[in-house]
């Protein structure tokens, strides 16, 4: 999975000399919390939100030219998900600005976008349900995956709980809660399970 298919695709830009107050009232608007800064066709900068208000408190007449992060790191188009997330992280950043491979401006990628293509990623943008299944000692894990499987359209994910190891999550689409439960009491009567 690409960048160039999470991004927003031609950003919303502003000039250096474009007022604070202006800015911020822009990105407000549009529910933005940074903006690329271009000039002639070229990026260089990116401006956050709380880059303008704390400019704002300082007095009127600031320029967007006076206050943005300069030469800002970008991404290209082109680069993985997994690592514009890495980039991320670790720069602590809010959003990157995407260029080409010739260093044109085309988008930018902000966490929520990266958010997006992880939900997309491991399939609950088909909006799973979570089913808790407390299982006795000596009950098999498999055995009961193959149950939640027969019984699904599709099983995402699964995975112990933090606090026991006898409690599972397990994340499916489209399934037959009842049919299940019926299953897994025929191997244990002591199971429980909970849907949501």
């Amino acid at each position: 999975m690409l960048v160039k298919d999470f991004m927003t695709p031609n950003p919303v830009t502003v000039t250096p000399d474009k007022r604070v107050d202006e800015t911020l009232d822009l990105m407000k608007n549009l529910n933005f919390r940074q903006c690329p800064v271009v000039e002639d066709g070229k990026l260089l900068g990116i401006v956050t939100e709380r880059d303008l208000r704390a400019s704002l408190s300082k007095g009127e007449g600031a320029r967007v030219g006076e206050i943005m992060a300069r030469d800002p790191i970008t991404i290209i188009d082109y680069t993985s998900v997994e690592g514009a997330a890495e980039i991320i992280r670790s720069g602590k950043f809010n959003a990157l600005p995407v260029v080409s491979n010739k260093g044109e401006l085309v988008g930018i990628l902000t966490v929520t976008d990266l958010l997006d293509a992880f939900l997309k990623m491991l399939g609950f943008h088909e909006k799973p349900q979570r089913l808790e299944v407390q299982m006795p000692d000596g009950m098999g894990l498999f055995d009961v995956l193959h149950i939640i499987q027969g019984n699904s359209e599709k099983v995402l994910s699964f995975s112990a709980a933090p606090e026991s190891r006898k409690l599972y999550y397990f994340w499916v689409v489209n399934c037959n809660f009842g049919d299940v439960e019926k299953a897994l009491r025929k191997l244990d009567t002591k199971i429980s399970t909970i849907h949501s």
